[in-house]
């Protein structure tokens, strides 16, 4: 009997080695999955995740048309249901989508342009994804573009840029109180001659933020306004960067009543990436720190805020043809950082990074180190001070970009665009280990614990009847 046993636990064993070589890759990630159509060029891919699944968006053209298109995987990213269209193509080409989610309600927001005007069109499901309702145009003017979308409670807001007759840009937005069955008429943020770039939203309650960059006053500059009245009205803006460089890519955070915000900024000459911060919702900004303090050109940054902890990385500039991803984080909500890390540290182009946070925290970016671009990630578990060797998660001929990370429930998802056979594709990855300590072998000795514990029992048994 205890001969059996022991053989069924050898087939047990291999059987789990098995099923976990089919599932991941070596390198601790699933081996990726595609989750665009199969002949057509797909580009742009956008994510959220949350309890009730992954969500995923990107355009999608096929003879000459440019079309949203929209796919959820409600078994943690294993599968992924057939792609569903979302824009029409009698809308004209579409692009630049964004999506938010918020229990079962997903929301999305995609501009759609043709030979004569920009406008900006929103559709939304109320079913976990499983059927959007037909587009709505939510713009007035004719030249609209490069929305983004926030959604609080049944609160919905999209902001975006829009280009009025004399060539400027303003930030406008609009609202909708009902979970986007109605929206206000759009109010304009911003009114001048100048030029105002991509806005960046955020909303939790009553409040709504926005930050952009704005050349009103000469050079741009990094703008910060609020509403506390879900968006029907917005205070004055503050102005975070005022230095006389020039200043862009803004990135904003907000827990309570503190505003975290980065950007880039070369008032020395080379680009810096900077951060300030408010702590009283927005009455007043600390004076900006200087992150990466660097001669080297420094920019493009991701952060993320949890508790104390201000976790920042960006895109450095090593030589003409060297870039590097840098990492520094800060223990006292933003008054000091440390000194920076070099993520990547190679001789090729990396870049363009993500963050992430869950307990670990997670740098995902593009490097072509290996040849061509690939997907790269990292991780830190003792909040920051070390990083694990670099995992090429995307591992193959093509070029691969434009990446997405998702942290949720101590899994990392990655969703990025693929280009291989003359076209792209939207794959998708997730971690399954990412613990250099564990691997594949986790599952075969967990199996063995299981089956030891039944060993041990029967021959205790056995032994109390002797």
């Amino acid at each position: 009997m205890e001969k059996s046993i022991l053989v069924l636990l050898m087939l047990c064993i291999v059987t789990c080695l098995n099923i976990q070589s089919a599932y991941a890759a070596s390198n601790g990630f699933t081996n990726p999955i595609k989750v665009s159509g199969k002949n057509t060029d797909s580009q742009e891919p956008q994510a959220v995740i949350s309890e009730n699944g992954i969500s995923a968006v990107w355009v999608e053209t096929s003879f000459g048309r440019s079309d949203i298109f929209f796919a959820k995987s409600i078994d943690g990213g294993i599968t992924f249901g057939s792609p569903k269209i979302l824009s029409a193509s009698s809308l004209g080409q579409s692009a630049f989508p964004a999506i938010a989610q918020n229990g079962n309600y997903t929301y999305v927001v995609w501009q759609s342009s043709n030979s004569l005007n920009s406008t900006i069109f929103f559709t939304k499901s109320s079913d976990g994804g499983s059927s959007f309702e037909n587009p709505l145009r939510i713009s007035q003017g004719s030249n609209s573009a490069f929305p983004q979308i926030a959604v609080s409670g049944s609160h919905v807001y999209s902001t975006w840029i829009e280009k009025s007759v004399n060539e400027s840009t303003n930030i406008v937005i609009t609202s909708s109180p009902d979970a986007g069955k109605s929206f206000v008429t759009p109010i304009q943020i911003t009114h001048h001659a100048g030029n105002s770039g991509i806005p960046k939203i955020i909303s939790t309650g009553a409040k709504v933020y926005l930050v952009w960059e704005d050349n009103s006053n000469g050079n741009f500059q990094i703008f910060l306004s609020k509403s506390r009245d879900y968006g029907a009205t917005f205070e004055t803006p503050h102005v975070l960067s005022n230095t006389i460089g020039q200043s862009g890519t803004p990135q904003m955070f907000v827990s309570d009543n503190n505003i975290y915000a980065v950007w880039m900024s070369n008032p020395s000459g080379n680009y810096d990436v900077m951060f300030a911060k408010s702590t009283d919702d927005g009455k007043s900004f600390s004076r900006p720190v200087d992150i990466s303090n660097t001669k080297l050109d420094s920019g493009y940054p991701q952060f993320t805020v949890s508790g104390n902890n201000i976790y920042v990385t960006w895109t450095e500039t090593i030589s003409d043809t060297n870039y590097d991803v840098l990492f520094a984080k800060s223990t006292d909500t933003g008054s000091t950082f440390d000194k920076p890390i070099n993520l990547s540290s190679n001789l090729g182009e990396s870049g363009w990074p993500q963050i992430a946070y869950d307990g670990n925290v997670y740098v995902s970016w593009v490097d072509n180190s290996t040849g061509n671009f690939d997907v790269f990630i990292t991780k830190s578990s003792d909040g920051g001070k070390i990083f694990q060797t670099p995992v090429n998660i995307s591992n193959t001929e093509g070029e691969s970009y434009y990446d997405t990370m998702l942290a949720y429930g101590n899994t990392v998802s990655m969703i990025w665009q693929e280009y291989e056979q003359g076209k792209h594709d939207i794959v998708f990855s997730k971690s399954t280990t990412f613990v250099p300590e564990f691997g594949t072998l986790a599952a075969g000795i967990l199996m063995m614990g299981i089956f030891s514990i039944l060993i041990f029992s029967r021959t205790s048994k056995m032994k109390s009847l002797k």
